[in-house]
């Protein structure tokens, strides 16, 4: 989860505000809305944060390597 971040980690972060998400079984369908942005999977919302998994309830991120987990 990103609480369990190291703390440099999460201090590199750009604020992470999720306003929804569409979750389906066909990969190209998926989207996330971060901070007023449709993100799909393998989109980066800010150097080194990239959205690799978007599922139902929660979606897989990560940053400078460091992959975790944020629920919606």
């Amino acid at each position: 989860p990103l609480n369990a971040l190291p703390a440099d980690v999460r201090a590199s972060l750009p604020p992470i505000n999720i306003s929804g998400a569409v979750s389906s079984p066909n990969p190209s369908a998926r989207m996330l809305f971060i901070n007023g942005q449709v993100l799909r999977e393998g989109d980066a919302l800010a150097d080194g944060l990239v959205v690799e998994r978007i599922g139902a309830s929660a979606s897989v991120l990560s940053a400078r390597g460091v992959r975790f987990e944020i629920r919606h």
